[in-house]
């Protein structure tokens, strides 16, 4: 069966350096059964943990197809609409062992660039972009009407860098989650950068983290945010174009809970942002996942050392 696979010797997201090691099979893509001393079925390549941390997979929310870091097994990428199809190009060149997603954008604005962008989501892009609707387009209603008519007409999702500070930027974050509830597309709307949430007063800022879990808008950290307001407030947070550690020193967290929060970010939200809600460690759960040298998952990530092992879909790559 495709996608087979055994892992001996790993240590699932360990939090104290005591944790023991056991084994995981993986079978058609996804985690079969973890436990010790599992046996492996005919003829399933076995590979040796060698005690280290396991943790889900690198997802790089905001990424580039040429600056991959080791470890990502998924991205998604901004693609101006004239540079498409050399970015489908490069997709095919990952298929197997990265999985991509495309957004298209157009640098001069949706609302000029609105056939150009049609055009390369019917070309494989796989979800339509936007950029500061308000500084770009100088309408930002136009301009979200365009992208979220063009995500409508595709049946695909939207992903929009929102760089604008202050009120103007928090009007803008409040229309698209107004448009993402009128259209029914909640789960399938995100926004990187969404500097007004760090603009802003206190106040201001909850009532907008309110607004973006109510309409299941995510947020791609590219930059300090705030990072524990967006989770326990319930808004799907990855990050983007950073490292784990990059974002944990931006934030100021140096304890280990806080920067397992971070790893977390950076593996499961991220994947959560990409609209995979099983990309974990528990049995089910995607193939997806990364072996590092260490002890701790607060050591590895502060330490930035690389994966020994990297597996997608089941398969080492």
């Amino acid at each position: 069966m495709s996608g087979e696979l055994l892992i001996r010797g790993v240590r699932p997201w360990p939090s104290a350096a005591e944790l023991p090691a056991v084994d995981v099979l993986c079978s058609a893509g996804r985690i079969d059964q973890i436990g010790v001393g599992l046996a492996a079925p005919a003829e399933a390549p076995v590979v040796d943990g060698g005690g280290g941390v396991l943790l889900p997979s690198f997802v790089d929310a905001h990424g580039r197809l040429d600056a991959l870091r080791p470890g990502i097994t998924m991205v998604r990428a901004h693609v101006p609409v004239d540079e498409l199809d050399e970015a489908l190009a490069r997709r095919d060149e990952l298929l197997g062992r990265v999985e991509v997603q495309l957004v298209a954008l157009a640098p001069a604005g949706a609302i000029t660039g609105m056939d150009a962008l049609d055009a390369a989501l019917t070309a494989g892009a796989d979800l339509v972009g936007g950029v500061d609707p308000a500084r770009v387009d100088r309408d930002p209603v136009r301009h979200l009407d365009v992208v979220f008519g063009l995500a409508d007409k595709h049946r695909c999702g939207v992903d929009i860098q929102l760089d604008d500070p202050g009120e103007l930027g928090a009007f803008e974050l409040e229309l698209i989650c107004e448009r993402t509830a009128a259209l029914d597309m909640r789960g399938q709307v995100s926004v990187v950068h969404a500097t007004a949430l760090s603009t802003v007063d206190p106040d201001r800022q909850d009532e907008l983290i309110d607004r973006l879990a109510e309409a299941d808008v995510a947020v791609v950290a590219t930059r300090p945010l705030p990072l524990r307001k967006l989770r326990w407030g319930g808004v799907r947070v990855g990050i983007g174009g950073i490292d784990v550690w990059q974002l944990a020193e931006a934030e100021g967290y140096t304890a280990d809970p806080m920067i397992e929060m971070c790893a977390d970010t950076a593996t499961r939200g991220g994947a959560a942002v990409l609209g995979e809600r099983d990309h974990g460690l528990v049995e089910g759960d995607r193939a997806e996942f990364v072996v590092l040298p260490g002890d701790t998952v607060a050591q590895v990530i502060r330490q930035g050392l690389a994966p020994t092992l990297v597996v997608h879909q089941g398969r080492v790559v």
